[in-house]
């Protein structure tokens, strides 16, 4: 994968969230195996994307910690079907979901 894709992910509960999967990438951009994942602006959960455009290359990009989009990074290693979450707001079930699609479709 070498560009973000959308996906959405099934809650316990049965509700539906859309998410953002972000692949990292090498200079040569061939993929290193981590996926950050935020939330969209599709269900209205979040206003990323949603602000007017800003020119600010000058400034430094918003880190991770403080955006509030942010869900965590799932580091996969696709061969034995592992992954490794980083964060706190997807459970087991929803880190599978998410590292299933990944490894199938990519």
């Amino acid at each position: 994968m070498k560009n973000p894709v959308t996906f959405i992910l099934k809650h316990a509960d049965g509700s539906l969230r859309n998410i953002i999967i972000e692949p990292l990438l090498l200079s040569d951009l061939s993929e290193k195996g981590i996926y950050k994942i935020y939330k969209t602006s599709i269900d209205n959960e979040s206003a990323l994307f949603t602000e007017e455009l800003e020119i600010d290359e000058g400034r430094p990009a918003l880190p991770d910690e403080a955006n509030p989009d942010y869900l965590g990074t799932l580091e996969i290693e696709p061969m034995r079907l592992q992954w490794k979450y980083t964060g706190d707001l997807l459970n087991a079930d929803e880190q599978k979901q998410v590292a299933n699609f990944i490894i199938d479709r990519y």
